[in-house]
């Protein structure tokens, strides 16, 4: 029989000089704000500052078609990162966006409630409230029939539940945040070759 000696872990760290980094940060950033001082951003210099996507989505909002002053840009790009770096994902740091994103990313329709069956009605709505956020970044789209009439499905609290179809911008969104390697895998329809 082979006597194996073995530290104690905790001897271990004990006599370690390892030291973690100080202000590592502790959330995933999107790639849209990771370089943006959102305090510098105003009304007139917004295109200088901010990412073809962002200024997309806020140049509807800014005079003359719109009625957004410095403030408000500034206000409504903070709510756009807290939906982007917020998060409730304590083991890779995630956004709820992005925990949504790779969820969706077999690009597989589905609900909400099919997708996550573990949450509570609180946390459903908002991950529906994020979810409608991806609808209006073009990422998810939400499936209706040919007159335009939503399709539902009964959920798990026997409801009507909405079905969310993913669109390719979702998995584009997600390589360019450097999350490509996270991306299931769609699986290929084996097409039936008759001879």
């Amino acid at each position: 029989m082979t006597i194996i000696n073995t530290e104690d872990w905790l001897h271990l760290l004990e006599n370690t000089d390892y030291e973690p980094a100080e202000n590592t940060p502790k959330v995933y950033q999107s790639y849209r704000f990771s370089e943006l001082d959102i305090d510098s951003v105003t009304i007139d210099n917004y295109k200088k500052f901010l990412m073809p996507s962002l200024i997309e989505q806020v140049e509807m909002f800014i005079p003359p078609s719109g009625s957004f002053k410095t403030p408000d840009l500034r206000r409504y790009l903070d709510l756009i990162r807290g939906y982007e770096t917020s998060t409730t994902d304590l083991m890779l740091g995630l956004s709820l966006a992005d925990q949504i994103r790779l969820t969706f990313s077999d690009m597989r329709t589905s609900t909400i409630c099919d997708r996550y069956p573990e949450i509570n009605l609180s946390e459903k709505r908002r991950y529906r409230c994020v979810a409608e956020y991806l609808i209006r970044q073009e990422e998810l789209t939400k499936l209706r029939d040919e007159n335009g009439k939503l399709i539902k499905k009964i959920g798990n609290m026997q409801k009507a539940v909405v079905l969310y179809k993913p669109l390719p911008k979702l998995l584009e969104t997600l390589k360019k945040s450097g999350l490509g390697h996270l991306i299931k895998s769609v699986p290929k329809i084996k097409s039936d070759k008759s001879t």
